[in-house]
């Protein structure tokens, strides 16, 4: 007769937080706490929400009320891997600037007025400075603008992003008068393509970029472009140019825009074509502008065709209008002659193009 033995299995029970998973919810809830302040400076009256709830609320009916057909404008854009430059140099103090301003941009190229902002920023692990830093910076661009902060969210995400990797995400959201909205359908031969600088590369390009000064170049954020003077770091993170607050004073005074572009990823090559109708091409005149050193820096050490570079960075320009030739004179008056310069004219062509000349 055999023998029966009676297994018995222990499980082991181990408890484990989420805090040991790498998500710290508290910290976040202090980083958020510490920023109140500065947020809320961004509120008006027309902000009903508080920091903390679920959705952000906004009253919209004293701004309806000046407007006889309004339209609401978003735009969702992130600031690409300038975050990766912020990291290098240990430096956030311009990189909400960017992320508001390219959002902002996006909605004012339409004609519209930006009222709301909302934020995200996601990490393998939340460093409670770096966070506090960047919603500083986008709060303060926000109140310099006249737009709300009104809402956001903190994410720690380990096993999804590399460790001290940071991505930034903005949403803008804008109303406009719908006879005033800017899509470039009255655009015709012979109109002229106005340029108003950038601030360097504002936040595309930067991969090309990054690859090129660091890792062929080797580099560092100390060193400094060919003028001998601007640092790299200085270069890179030069903040991303506001133009809504142009375009919308513009608006204001009743200037006859024709269209608008903002000029980011795919530079001039792409961005233009998108603004004017089908049966027309854009002829630019690529000296018509003085390059600032981080462009003539990317020329010289660069192996890309003319049009591959502009294709791929803004090369200064980082917005272009589009205007009938009477009111030129005017739209200098009202920019500056330093502020706004011809760089083209609208040709007839079925192409619906760029062209580049240096002529």
């Amino acid at each position: 007769m055999g023998h029966v033995f009676e297994e018995k299995i222990i499980i082991m029970k181990q408890k484990i937080s989420y805090k040991d998973a790498g998500v710290d919810i508290e910290k976040a809830d202090h980083v958020i706490a510490s920023s109140k302040k500065i947020i809320q400076s961004t509120f008006n009256k027309n902000v009903l929400s508080s920091i903390g709830g679920f959705g952000s609320m906004y009253n919209i009916k004293d701004i309806v009320n000046r407007y006889e057909d309004p339209v609401m404008v978003q735009s969702i854009d992130g600031v690409g891997t300038k975050m990766a430059v912020a990291q290098k140099c240990n430096n956030f103090s311009f990189i909400g600037f960017d992320l508001v301003n390219a959002c902002c941009n996006d909605v004012a190229a339409t004609g519209a007025t930006p009222l709301t902002f909302l934020d995200y920023i996601a990490s393998s692990s939340l460093e409670p400075q770096i966070v506090s830093d960047i919603i500083e910076s986008v709060a303060t661009e926000c109140k310099n603008l006249g737009v709300s902060l009104v809402g956001g969210e903190t994410a720690e995400m380990p096993g999804t992003y590399h460790k001290n990797e940071y991505d930034l995400v903005g949403i803008a959201t804008g109303i406009v008068e719908r006879k005033d909205i800017v899509d470039g359908s009255c655009v015709k031969q012979g109109d002229l393509i106005m340029g108003i600088p950038s601030s360097g590369l504002h936040t595309n390009g930067y991969s090309l970029a990054r690859k090129l000064i660091f890792d062929v170049l080797s580099l560092g954020v100390s060193d400094t472009l060919s003028d001998k003077t601007t640092t790299i770091e200085e270069a890179l993170l030069a903040p991303h140019k506001n133009y809504s607050k142009m375009i919308n004073l513009l608006i204001e005074k009743e200037f006859q825009i024709k269209s608008l572009a903002h000029i980011t990823g795919g530079g001039l090559i792409d961005n233009m074509p998108r603004v004017f109708p089908d049966g027309f091409a854009a002829e630019i005149n690529v000296n018509s502008w003085e390059k600032i050193p981080l462009f003539q820096f990317l020329v010289e050490n660069l192996d890309l065709e003319i049009n591959e570079m502009y294709r791929t960075f803004n090369m200064g320009i980082g917005l272009t209008i589009i205007v009938d030739p009477s009111q030129k004179d005017r739209l200098v008056k009202m920019l500056g002659a330093n502020n706004c310069l011809e760089i083209g004219v609208i040709v007839s062509n079925s192409s619906k193009q760029v062209y580049l000349n240096d002529k």
